[in-house]
């Protein structure tokens, strides 16, 4: 994948998840924690992740929402991305956590499961940098949906991986 699509064509989930973490950051560069309620929006909480950011870096799931447990086919809350995540796709999503802390910037990427010609899955991704001090990111909240290209919905993330299947990646900073 060449490109990601705009994100002004974004899936509205992921703009309303954005349009949420602008109000609660205001005039500071990101918003922390305790600023977040994810019940404040209730219509995407099944998108939502919520992602410790510890030293190393290493990111570890907090919250997974369901919506995304049953897209990646397990819930990895309480595990480290590197420990559940393989290959170039692992690779890409901690390249993706390693932009946004370094930039804390919101970061919009896109992901296609399986081959361009037979796409089985696609999604889109926004992620959100929380601080508690002002300065270094501590923790990531993401909004992730997904698009089956089949409605047996039967490829998950997880299966795309085991399989080496085909996955494409394009990312955008945003802000």
């Amino acid at each position: 994948m060449g490109e990601t699509i705009p994100f002004e064509e974004a899936d509205p989930r992921l703009k309303a998840v954005y349009a949420y973490w602008q109000a609660k950051r205001g005039a500071r560069p990101m918003p922390a924690r305790h600023d977040i309620e994810p019940l404040d929006i209730p219509t995407v909480l099944p998108h939502l992740m919520l992602v410790d950011v510890e030293p190393g870096p290493r990111y570890r799931y907090r919250l997974f929402g369901t919506e995304v447990t049953e897209a990646f086919g397990m819930n990895p809350t309480g595990k480290y991305v590197d420990e559940v995540m393989v290959g170039d796709y692992k690779k890409f999503l901690l390249g993706l956590y390693d932009d946004l802390c370094r930039e804390k910037q919101p970061i919009y990427s896109t992901s296609i499961y399986g081959t361009k010609r037979d796409t089985k899955m696609w999604t889109q991704r926004l992620m959100l940098p929380l601080s508690s001090d002002g300065i270094a990111v501590d923790k990531v909240l993401a909004c992730q949906v997904f698009v089956h290209g089949s409605p047996l919905q039967t490829l998950t993330v997880r299966l795309a991986q085991d399989k080496a299947e085909p996955i494409g990646n394009a990312k955008a900073k945003l802000g």
